[in-house]
């Protein structure tokens, strides 16, 4: 494979923010989903009624959707950029699902949590920095 790709550029960049945004919301969304079938507990003995309730909630679609159009512009940003640069670059999305988690669902991130989150923005300031160092040899 030629090695023409690599390059974080702020096209790329902006790709891979909006992949990480849509993959969010679409997280937000199964949760959602899930949260609508009324079961917290999924066993065995309800494991169909809840995959039912489930294919009925919108919510559900709705993520599902997001997540089929997140598909095609992740291809996107493969096609542009290496993976081992776009991936770490597109962990922003562990950071917008737990601020979105707290918004919109009401759940508590422990300190300890928040150190690892903040650890993640560490790594991908150190990812983006090291492609902007690659490119300068």
């Amino acid at each position: 494979m030629a090695n023409n790709k690599g390059k974080l550029t702020v096209s790329v960049l902006t790709l891979i923010i909006m992949t990480d945004i849509i993959e969010s919301v679409a997280e937000l969304f199964f949760k959602k989903g899930t949260l609508s079938t009324g079961i917290d507990n999924v066993t065995v003995d309800n494991a169909v009624l809840f995959m039912s309730k489930l294919l009925a909630s919108s919510g559900f679609w709705t993520g599902l959707g997001l997540h089929a159009t997140n598909f095609f512009l992740w291809a996107a940003v493969l096609s542009k950029v290496d993976l081992s640069v776009a991936f770490p670059t597109g962990s922003m999305s562990y950071i917008l699902v737990a601020l979105l988690s707290v918004v919109f669902l009401g759940e508590h991130i422990s300190a300890y949590r928040w150190g690892g989150i903040v650890l993640i923005i560490i790594g991908i300031w150190f990812v983006s920095r090291s492609t902007r160092h690659e490119e300068a040899r």
